[in-house]
């Protein structure tokens, strides 16, 4: 049995598909398909034309020639025929792109990377002396190095002969600094000095960024993002710690996120830029504390349980060969420490880059994503808080939403006459709807009175001016808007935003206001008191503040007040990268940080229930 799956670069041959979805012989294969409802079959991104064969769509047995293809579900299809073909269109390939991880902001870059190239001549054995090659090896790095400590792992020391031979003395030693001492990481012939490399990744709960540094200029080279696989099984946090619950299946959970999500992204970055897996030599890895404990194989069973308690707080420099990251296996991977098991490295990063630390008024963080945390400071201690937003922020689960990739309306505005004017990432035809672009039209939308204050559509609006459409979810028939008409979309039908999409983001709106008035609450302040508003999350560096303050999302903060960080967490993971001291300040920083349960305050539920509607039930709040 033999399948062919082809796409506009590439070409892929399944000899046993396993009873496997095409959605799933096409990831084995290295050949990422679109699919944001966990393959459920809602999404429809998940697209491909049946060229040839049979196949089994929804149970049901279909059979296509090359003169009548067939379009069909990838997540819902199975190859019944000895033979079939099948082509992937572009549009159904996962863009490893976006504007939301190309942008964060950091206050200071101090080039003092804790990974380095020697490149050595190490004198021949004598008879004379009866020092090791490791010995020579090792007078010669001291030489370079204050550091009188130097750790040579096995498997690495296992290259030293062969590289010594072939290079003829002259070797290039990579090592990295770790908990007081230098470790080498790699061993290889010749001068490849130039030629030293990191990886930097933010690891949140809907959405995976990350990219590729060049160590030797401290410089990005490329940046991709990819939903995090996990989804496959549970959206948030609690669902995956109930998962595990259940099933026991912590391995799933993170082969999900190392194997099908980081592993690939890496792998897309050393083809893309031409380089070895071997040429990466330290990764720096920032996101919440489930996160991190599902990235490393512990069971995150009991943050989900009070006293709420992780396994590990600050784990690490770790082995890359431990953690599974498809660098140099003896490559060294920083994790970013968690203050709780609700308040992650993710915000640790944030707080960091931010210099939030610093700060000697009332100032406040807010990182907008799947959780939504938010840190207050007003001197030497800070106030922190989690809340779980959901993922409706980065377009997971609306019926339209995306990723803010190519193809995703990032802006909507209405013209006088009710007309809606889009931004396109990248231009072209819409494909979907990002957070932002989600944003900008509740505010339209409420400004105009085409949506009421609890979130519902004016029918007789939507009659006259063109843009009524409904869709169907779960058996219901939903009113929805049109926000750009097929001729305009680059799918089958309008991109649209139903009211069961408001309602999603209602409640992730609702509970970052909730938590933020509890932590106001806690300090006895009002959000008058603010004088400085850092914004932080997937996509805080492009929110349209004035659209998100009027749908009740962040508080009425004069502008001059506010600093869009953007991905903080993958800032700090950068800067971990090339700071030799920034992981320990971090953990410095945890002492100061106090954690409030928001489960244990009385008037969470109440400022909840207040947000859920457009701005919020008390405009004076």
């Amino acid at each position: 049995m033999s399948v062919i799956l082809r796409t506009y670069d590439q070409k892929a041959e399944v000899e046993d598909p396993q009873q496997n979805t095409l959605l799933e012989m096409a990831r084995n294969k290295g050949i990422f398909i679109t699919s944001s409802c966990g393959e459920q079959g809602k999404c429809g991104q998940c697209l491909v034309d049946l060229i040839e064969g049979k196949f089994l769509i929804n149970e049901k047995e279909i059979s296509v020639s090359k003169d009548k293809p067939r379009r069909a579900l990838a997540c819902r299809t199975k190859v019944k025929s000895r033979d079939a073909v099948v082509e992937i269109p572009k549009s159904s390939l996962i863009e490893f792109s976006g504007k939301i991880v190309a942008d964060f902001t950091v206050k200071h870059k101090d080039f003092d990377p804790p990974i380095k190239k020697l490149c050595l001549q190490v004198p021949l054995a004598v008879l004379e002396s009866q020092e090791s090659d490791r010995q020579r090896l090792e007078k010669e790095i001291l030489k370079h190095i204050s550091f009188s400590r130097i750790h040579i792992p096995l498997a690495v020391l296992r290259m030293l002969p062969f590289s010594l031979d072939k290079g003829d003395q002259r070797i290039t030693v990579t090592l990295g600094r770790r908990e007081g001492q230098w470790s080498v990481v790699n061993i290889e012939p010749g001068d490849t000095a130039p030629i030293l490399y990191g990886v930097a990744v933010d690891i949140g709960t809907t959405t995976v960024v990350g990219g590729l540094v060049d160590m030797t200029k401290g410089e990005f080279i490329d940046k991709i993002s990819l939903y995090n696989q996990q989804i496959i099984v549970a959206e948030d946090v609690i669902s995956r710690i109930s998962f595990i619950r259940s099933y026991k299946e912590v391995v799933l959970l993170r082969s999900l996120v190392v194997d099908k999500t980081i592993n690939p992204m890496i792998k897309h970055l050393c083809r893309t830029h031409h380089i070895r897996r071997e040429d990466i030599s330290r990764a720096a890895l920032s996101g919440n504390t489930i996160m991190m404990h599902l990235l490393l194989g512990l069971s995150p069973k009991s943050i989900g349980e009070s006293p709420f308690q992780p396994v590990e707080r600050t784990p690490g420099p770790l082995p890359a060969r431990d953690v599974g990251l498809d660098i140099s296996p003896d490559g060294i991977v920083d994790v970013m420490p968690s203050a709780s098991g609700y308040i992650g490295g993710d915000i640790t990063s944030d707080i960091y880059v931010s210099g939030l630390y610093e700060e000697k008024e009332l100032s406040i963080l807010i990182d907008i994503g799947t959780n939504g945390e938010i840190v207050m400071s007003d001197g030497d201690k800070m106030v922190a808080c989690s809340t779980a937003a959901g993922p409706a922020f980065e377009g997971y689960g609306l019926y339209h939403g995306c990723r803010a990739f190519n193809g995703a309306v990032e802006k909507v505005t209405f013209d006088n006459d009710m007309n809606i004017r889009t931004k396109v990432i990248g231009g072209g035809k819409a494909s979907g709807i990002c957070g932002t672009g989600v944003i900008d039209f509740l505010a339209e939308g409420l400004r105009t009175g085409l949506i009421n204050q609890m979130g519902r559509f004016d029918k007789k609006m939507l009659d006259k001016h063109g843009l009524k459409w409904e869709v169907r979810e779960d058996g219901k028939t939903i009113k929805a808007c049109i926000i750009a008409k097929e001729k305009d979309s680059a799918l089958n039908e309008p991109v649209v935003i139903s009211e069961s999409d408001i309602s999603k983001i209602l409640q992730a709106k609702a509970a970052v206001y909730a938590a933020l008035n509890v932590l106001l609450d806690v300090r006895g302040k009002t959000w008058r008191d603010i004088k400085k508003l850092f914004l932080a999350g997937g996509f805080g560096k492009h929110i349209h503040f004035k659209n998100a303050v009027s749908i009740g999302l962040v508080p009425p903060v004069p502008e001059d007040r506010v600093e869009m960080i953007g991905n903080g967490s993958l800032g700090g993971a950068f800067l971990a990268l090339i700071e030799a001291e920034a992981a320990s300040k971090m953990k410095k920083l945890l002492s100061r940080v106090e954690v409030i349960e928001l489960n244990r305050q009385k008037s969470f539920q109440q400022y909840y229930i207040d947000a859920l509607f457009l701005p919020h039930r008390n405009k004076s709040g």
